[in-house]
């Protein structure tokens, strides 16, 4: 039973050290794709972080109540603009 952890251990190793390698290569299709995902899954957490109720700085205090909510679109329109570039860079 140890010996089969060991290898799977090994072998995740051995992927994750593959992957890491693949991602690092400049022009990798793998290297794009991952990065489009992130952009978009960065965009959509500022979306869901937008319209949650839940905020960093409440609304209370109302010039800076809606600094918070600023930021998120901000960083939402960058990742989409970011997730968009790497779509269009790889085709």
């Amino acid at each position: 039973m140890v010996e089969l952890l060991q290898t799977i251990i090994i072998c995740f190793t051995v992927l994750g050290a593959l992957f890491l390698i693949l991602l690092a290569l400049p022009k990798s299709h793998l290297r794009s794709v991952f990065l489009e995902i992130c952009g978009w899954a960065g965009a959509t957490t500022s979306a869901v972080a937008l319209v949650s109720p839940v905020d960093m700085i409440p609304e209370v205090v109302f010039p800076l109540g809606f600094v918070d909510d600023l930021g998120y679109l901000i960083v939402g329109i960058l990742c989409a603009i970011f997730a968009y570039h790497q779509r269009t860079h790889r085709s």
